[in-house]
């Protein structure tokens, strides 16, 4: 698997494509889920697929209040990495 994937002349196809390439010629119990498995951790195969998003569109304002503290909002964030003191979102 590592060898036709690695080749220069690979492409980065994707799972299936690959999963029916390999076939041709092998075959084992679970090879689908291997496949899949050793491509979702293969670095350049994430950086060259494209996204297939549907764009979210134009941004809205939000409106301004007429008095201070009409409106109070709070963005929390989820997902940083740890500080050097071993902090994260949570404090």
């Amino acid at each position: 698997m590592n060898e036709t994937h690695t080749s220069p002349y690979a492409m980065h196809p994707g799972g299936t494509k690959k999963y029916h390439t390999i076939k041709e010629n092998y075959w084992c119990n679970g090879m689908k889920r291997e496949i899949a498995e050793f491509i979702s951790k293969y670095l350049v195969c994430q950086q060259v697929k494209a996204e297939y998003q549907v764009p979210v569109g134009l941004l809205h304002p939000l409106s301004m209040p007429e008095w201070k503290w009409e409106r109070i909002t709070i963005d929390f964030v989820f997902g940083l990495p740890r500080t050097q003191r071993n902090h994260d979102a949570y404090g």
